[in-house]
């Protein structure tokens, strides 16, 4: 542990008793940890529940009574390590959790809550919903356990009744047929739907892709994701759709003010032109169509798996054994060809990468 002074940390021994408070101007406030050193870690993380209210919390924000369980969300969100690594995402949807199980929980004192009360919560409330709360809640109090706060976890053993998952319906080669007809090349939405087709990005990605991804004949980027480096090759087709993107911009894609788009509004862009076209299937329904043109690339199962980020070889198996995958390759190889023929005819001015 540190020795170093923890900021508006007042610690006093009292007739051999560890009394800790958090003193800031004319405001002090008792931790709810006495008895304990001042370097103990269960100190340690209730001075930076407090420190967090009054450094990143909207003013006034009151501090919980120690020990219940809006005590015990605070230390966890101001003092786990793993937090500031979830996905902006992940963050946004659990602070949503935490923020109702606040409301509703939050004066509970941690003693009272067991894993038979949890397990009879998340069984009321049944499908996506109790799947996330559960992933939400397990590493708060796998967090409390490993500080010494209580003495078990008590969601683990927890039975959950998981719902299937239906997953997102794939691109067939009608599909491809269908949308390529309604959207030719020279359209934002065509862009969006080559570039994903080639790269196999997702959304969160594929609308932060730009020229600073391009090196050494490669695409290069981090998935959001997975957190891996994708490494895709620059191939013949990459390029003639990047060829139509302007030289100097943020990213490949933009709107109709010039900007690079949100995740979220190029799905929903993509998504309103494949209902338009007839087609059922989204942007990350076109993985069946990555792998297929990858294949036809000469590239093996382990490589379009890695390319393709989160894909397992049995999944990439099946998708490049698909029984429309020859009907798929010339649409394909069409599309490609169709894309170098409109950037020769000059429609845009872009001719280097």
């Amino acid at each position: 542990m540190s020795k170093t002074k923890l900021p508006y940390l007042r610690s006093k021994l009292r007739r051999g008793r560890w009394f800790h408070t958090y003193r800031r101007g004319e405001v002090e406030r008792t931790l709810g940890v006495h008895g304990l050193h001042p370097t103990d870690p269960k100190v340690v993380a209730a001075w930076a529940a407090e420190h967090a209210r009054w450094q990143e919390m909207p003013p006034c924000t009151g501090t919980p009574a120690s020990g219940t369980f809006a005590w015990a969300l605070d230390i966890y969100l101001s003092g786990n390590k793993r937090w500031p690594k979830y996905a902006k995402g992940t963050q946004k949807s659990r602070a949503a959790i935490f923020a109702r199980y606040r409301k509703a929980q939050g004066t509970r004192p941690l003693s009272t809550i067991t894993g038979e009360t949890i397990e009879r919560a998340l069984y009321a409330k049944g499908g996506h919903g109790a799947v996330n709360e559960y992933k939400a809640l397990m590493p708060v109090f796998e967090h409390l356990y490993r500080k010494g706060f209580i003495k078990k976890n008590p969601m683990l053993g927890i039975r959950l009744d998981k719902p299937k998952i239906e997953g997102f319906p794939e691109a067939q080669a009608e599909d491809i047929a269908a949308f390529q007809k309604r959207w030719p090349v020279g359209t934002v939405q065509r862009l969006i739907f080559d570039l994903a087709l080639y790269t196999g990005a997702a959304r969160s990605d594929l609308a932060k892709l730009g020229r600073k991804n391009i090196g050494d004949d490669l695409l290069i980027y981090r998935r959001q994701k997975s957190t891996v480096n994708a490494r895709v090759p620059l191939t013949a087709e990459l390029r003639a759709v990047i060829s139509q993107t302007p030289d100097i911009s943020p990213t490949f894609i933009l709107n109709a003010r010039g900007k690079s788009f949100a995740a979220g509004s190029l799905g929903n862009l993509f998504g309103d032109a494949a209902k338009d076209a007839g087609m059922n299937a989204r942007l990350h329904g076109l993985r069946k169509a990555f792998c297929i043109y990858w294949a036809e690339q000469g590239a093996t199962t382990h490589q379009i798996a890695a390319m393709a980020g989160h894909l397992s070889l049995s999944e990439v198996e099946r998708y490049t054994r698909a029984a429309d995958r020859e009907r798929m390759v010339k649409l394909l190889v069409g599309n490609a060809k169709a894309g170098t023929q409109h950037f020769k005819n000059g429609i845009h001015k872009s001719n280097s990468l």
